[in-house]
């Protein structure tokens, strides 16, 4: 099976990016397949795309970009513990891939967390960086507690 992703083929401008039919993950381990119906788009992105940022994270190309999503688990692999097909999730994708530009993505268990039904997917799509760089200002550099 295949799937529609937005791939960077090459550092640089938008050119270096394509909508490209890849194949579909499969999940092993403690990893989700999530059906992703939103994604967020943060300076991050766009910085990768042009390579300012290939000194922390210098990603083999190709690779599909994003960084963040909401969506719901389609599979899950055999160790997965806190999640089951059907869950809405909301993610960071892991620090060293990316992947949240697509129609599939494959997410450790670790970087998800359950949507609660209050909150749509377009609106969770856009939490978790934001709100990572919020708790760590708040948390770790400003030491608020409880």
């Amino acid at each position: 099976m295949t799937m529609q992703a937005l791939v960077l083929n090459r550092y640089g401008g938008p050119e270096g990016t394509a909508m490209t039919s890849v194949p579909r993950p499969r999940p092993s381990g403690k990893e989700l397949l999530v059906r992703v119906h939103a994604a967020g788009l943060n300076p991050v992105d766009f910085k990768t795309r042009q390579g300012q940022i290939k000194l922390i994270h210098n990603y083999a190309l190709p690779t599909i970009l994003g960084n963040e999503l909401a969506g719901v688990v389609a599979e899950c692999g055999e160790d997965v513990t806190h999640f089951a097909v059907g869950d809405r999730v909301f993610a960071r994708m892991p620090k060293d891939s990316m992947g949240a530009f697509a129609e599939y993505a494959i997410v450790p268990e670790d970087c998800a967390a359950k949507l609660p039904a209050t909150i749509d997917f377009k609106t969770a799509a856009g939490v978790p960086l934001a709100g990572l760089t919020a708790l760590q200002a708040l948390r770790d550099e400003l030491g608020l507690k409880q």
